[in-house]
């Protein structure tokens, strides 16, 4: 006999009825909603209003001319931001209207020439904006010694820019399309009172999990994926040195491989001592570079602990100077300081450096900014401990130096300025990212009346702050310093280098650096905005490394007089000219070694 139907299957059939009537319903009320609120609804006056505002302010300049997506994302970024402040403040005057009973209206008669007037005022002031813009490129291409970019650049830029504003807009309309969906789906179960909080949270969240599933496990996952890939790339572009005086050489303690890519590039560039002496017209020795990479095998003390066997194995205490270098993100250093430094101690000379992470340095400030600061005090304390052990006069003279994040990470050895004097030789720091500690101290005791990208510091006793070489005498008036004694500290930094100068304060606040439009090479029609500033500096930062030398955040030719000045390589009254033939010919000669 088959078994009968229990008791539970009228309940069984009773629900899936009552669900499926409950499902109609929804898809009916979720399409209407849809299609009132939120896809179809028409552009908020003053939401398009705050988006054409915003995009005459897009055009503005910043510091550095502007590739085709710079402009669109700038555009799209600042249009977004304009629309949603035009809806906001529509809807506050709106409400002030209506409490204060106050009706504005247009006749009926005039709302047609009053929308032509509009349009044509929109349309005009948009073109005029657009073409001045450009304008303001070129003369910004001028002056970073750059070619300027073609028509085409622009208007490519400009339309893809309009496309991702409305695009945002569109990401926006389905954000409130879900949020209907969700009040649809709750309505039969939940009060009025918490239905538009249960429905908020939900909608959340939702928008939480799909940036969570795109940013992180796509884009950033895949960022750190090539960044791992990058680095362990060994291309055969780059040989590896015979020479005992590198690491990664055979007679290395350190492998090949294991030094990581830029590692990799570090110690198999540089001259010669043949190349050296030529230059500078005297016997060279073969300059010590130390090398560290990252390894998951290893914590980031033990690779101190390998630089230090490097130093010994080298003899690089024998040397008479040894520099410390905090690498960027991915343990990059600069070639130019690194090559100007051999030969302006005719390579009598070690500098050592550790590779902390494989990230870029917006990466790694994005994803981790303990590291750099963590290796440039733990190398630094490291070494400082073995020079204290030796004898007074054996040691080497001992400098610190660091570039972009790697200044950042490489201050993050010394609680203020007076630490820093009292346990090195000398500093150089280039391209000094504003947020970083040190330098904010530093600032901070700048001379009133100093400018903001070259702020005097106690008479430049001890620290000088230069845009160009020729701040290095005399203070960017032109005005003379006192006497520059030891240790010298250099910080040096272009007005048009973004990373120098961009901090998360830009979004509500004027900084004192461009208020006072002093830079040399940066244009004095740059204005500050609320927001959009903010972004247009932070576009700047990515092809700033390409800039022209002595422009952007490129720092190249301009290395050799710095590091003669912080290393004390003054000349008599009378010997300036000798003393730029010889940099020139110092300068040429890397040129030379860079070209292979």
């Amino acid at each position: 006999m088959r078994p009968g139907p229990g008791p539970s299957a009228p309940r069984l059939a009773h629900l899936l009825t009552r669900t499926a009537r409950t499902l109609r319903s929804v898809t009916r009320a979720t399409r209407r909603g849809v299609r009132r609120a939120e896809v179809t609804r028409p552009l908020s006056s003053g939401g398009f209003l705050g988006a054409a505002a915003a995009g005459w302010v897009a055009t503005t300049p910043s510091m550095l001319p502007r590739t085709w997506w710079m402009w669109a994302v700038n555009i799209g970024l600042s249009q977004s931001y304009g629309y949603t402040t035009g809806v906001l403040a529509e809807r506050l005057v709106r409400r002030g209207a209506a409490a204060l009973g106050l009706e504005v209206g247009i006749a009926e008669d005039h709302r047609r020439r009053a929308r032509l007037l509009g349009a044509s005022a929109l349309i005009g002031i948009s073109a005029y904006s657009w073409v001045r813009g450009v304008l303001r490129q070129r003369e910004i291409s001028h002056l970073v010694q750059q070619r300027p970019q073609n028509l085409a650049t622009h208007l490519v830029g400009t339309a893809a820019g309009l496309g991702a504003s409305l695009g945002v807009l569109a990401a926006v309309r389905a954000i409130g399309a879900t949020a209907d969906l969700y009040r649809a789906l709750l309505r039969p179960y939940l009060p009025t009172r918490l239905l538009g909080a249960v429905s908020l949270v939900l909608t959340l969240a939702t928008v939480a999990v799909a940036v969570d599933r795109l940013i992180r496990g796509r884009v950033l996952e895949q960022m750190i994926e090539q960044a791992e890939a990058a680095n362990r790339l060994i291309s055969p572009n780059v040989p590896r040195p015979d020479s005992p005086a590198r690491s990664g050489s055979p007679a290395s303690h350190e492998s090949w491989p294991s030094l990581g890519a830029p590692g990799r590039k570090i110690v198999s560039g540089g001259a010669s001592p043949e190349a050296i002496s030529a230059a500078i017209g005297a016997p060279a020795m073969d300059p010590i570079r130390v090398y560290a990479g990252k390894s998951t095998s290893r914590t980031m003390e033990e690779t101190v602990q390998a630089v230090l066997a490097e130093l010994d194995r080298t003899g690089a205490w024998d040397r008479e100077v040894l520099v410390l270098f905090t690498g960027t993100g991915t343990g990059w250093l600069q070639e130019w300081s690194l090559s100007a430094i051999e030969f302006l101690t005719a390579g009598d000379c070690a500098t050592a450096s550790m590779q902390y992470s494989v990230y870029t340095s917006g990466l790694s400030y994005v994803v981790d900014r303990r590291s750099p600061k963590q290796a440039g005090r733990l190398l630094f304390q490291a070494v400082r401990r073995r020079l204290d052990a030796m004898e007074p006069g054996s040691r080497p003279r001992l400098f610190v130096a660091g570039e972009s994040l790697g200044s950042f990470g490489g201050q993050a050895a010394f609680r203020d300025l007076p630490d820093l004097l009292a346990k090195v030789d000398g500093a150089v720091w280039t391209g000094t990212p504003s947020f970083t500690p040190l330098w904010q101290q530093v600032t901070g005791r700048s001379r009133p009346g100093s400018p903001a990208i070259a702020p005097i510091i106690d008479q430049g006793r001890h620290v000088r702050v230069v845009t160009r070489p020729r701040d290095l005498h005399r203070n960017y008036w032109g005005g003379l310093y006192e006497p520059w004694r030891s240790p010298r500290v250099v910080y040096a930094q272009h007005p048009s280098d973004p990373v120098a100068w961009w901090r998360p304060s830009l979004l509500w606040e004027e900084p004192d650096w461009l208020r006072e439009r002093v830079g040399h090479d940066v244009t004095p029609a740059m204005r500050w905005f609320p927001w959009i500033t903010f972004w247009q500096v932070a576009l700047d930062m990515p092809l700033s490394v390409r800039a022209q030398g002595g422009h952007g955040h490129s720092y190249r030719e301009e290395m050799v007089p710095i590091w003669a000045a912080a290393l004390g390589q003054d000349v008599a009254p009378g010997g300036e000219h000798e003393q730029r033939r010889r940099h020139e010919r110092i300068v040429k000669a890397i040129r030379e070694v860079a070209r292979g």
